[in-house]
């Protein structure tokens, strides 16, 4: 199926969207931009550091609740 960003209409996937229309949501980027600012208050809040979003990979925070979704968004 062919996924549309409801963002910046980015397109993905595969499939005929003449037929079948097309599925929306965020892309990765535009989810992350979309999450980043409620995680990181909420980060503020835990008294961990602000910073959902900005690794480039790596994150030696194992505590953190929202690694592993900050990981996959980069």
């Amino acid at each position: 199926m062919k996924f549309q960003c409801i963002r910046c209409r980015f397109t993905w996937g595969e499939g005929e969207p003449e037929v079948d229309g097309y599925s929306h949501g965020l892309c990765t980027g535009c989810l992350k931009d979309a999450l980043a600012p409620l995680y990181r208050r909420r980060q503020i809040t835990e008294g961990n550091f602000d910073c959902f979003g900005r690794s480039s990979g790596f994150c030696d925070r194992h505590d953190c609740k929202y690694r592993e979704i900050c990981l996959a968004l980069n």
